[in-house]
């Protein structure tokens, strides 16, 4: 191993136990708090991926073979999409559910059920454009809600095809990720947590397809091949 490789390996396992740590306090935060807004579950989740994702360049830089290369590599991705597994369920069920007096959640949702449930599409999103073009509540809430829907399930375009080959199937992608926001929205619904809107889905499908059709440009798809993020198509058939 020459200077490189340690200096490289070396800083690798330095950014690793940021992101580490990064995991452990925010699990501790999600688990005891909760996660109120979107866009705070998307910086919780950059504040893992960010040293991690570097790390993960240094050690696989640091590695001779490919095959070393590419373990190290989905070992790190599945770390990471448990994490965001974990967000996820934080940001939309854990974090809207009054454990202690849920029983009196359930009485309000379901009395006022009609500010809580939206099955008109775009209605939802029109709302919002209005308010930032007229600003009746300020920028936070509709930004949040439009701009975090937008990107929150982004990451499912790109790691279910990296760590599962049937996922690279464009139509079984655009079959699931559907069904997966369908269920989530009912979910809510049913546990009377949150809003259940069908604009969330709309947005959190386009920002999810928006990536997945952008990592199928072939320019995009050979790169992640070579960073071994994405198995090449002969070993993922």
């Amino acid at each position: 191993m020459n200077v490189w490789q340690r200096t490289a390996r070396v800083s690798a396992w330095v950014l690793f136990g940021v992101a580490a740590l990064a995991i452990v306090y925010q699990s501790y935060y999600l688990l005891a708090f909760g996660m109120d807004r979107v866009i705070n579950a998307l910086l919780t989740g950059l504040s893992v991926l960010v040293p991690a994702v570097a790390g993960l360049a240094l050690y696989a830089a640091s590695l001779q073979g490919e095959a070393q290369k590419r373990r190290v590599v989905r070992v790190v991705l599945w770390v990471l999409f448990g994490f965001y597994l974990m967000v996820l369920f934080s940001s939309l069920f854990f974090s809207r559910i009054d454990f202690l007096n849920y029983a009196a959640q359930h009485d309000f949702y379901r009395a006022n059920m009609d500010l809580m449930t939206n099955f008109v599409p775009f209605e939802t999103i029109t709302l919002y454009l209005r308010c930032l073009r007229y600003n009746y509540i300020g920028m936070a809430i509709p930004m949040t809600n439009l701009f975090g829907n937008f990107m929150l399930f982004m990451p499912m375009a790109l790691l279910l095809p990296c760590l599962f080959s049937s996922m690279r199937t464009w139509w079984r992608f655009c079959l699931l990720m559907p069904l997966m926001l369908l269920a989530v929205e009912g979910l809510q619904l049913i546990l009377c947590c949150g809003s259940c809107d069908v604009d969330d889905v709309i947005l959190n499908l386009s920002g999810t397809l928006l990536v997945y059709f952008l990592i199928r440009i072939p320019a995009i798809t050979r790169l992640l091949e070579k960073l071994y993020l994405m198995p090449p198509k002969a070993a993922a058939a």
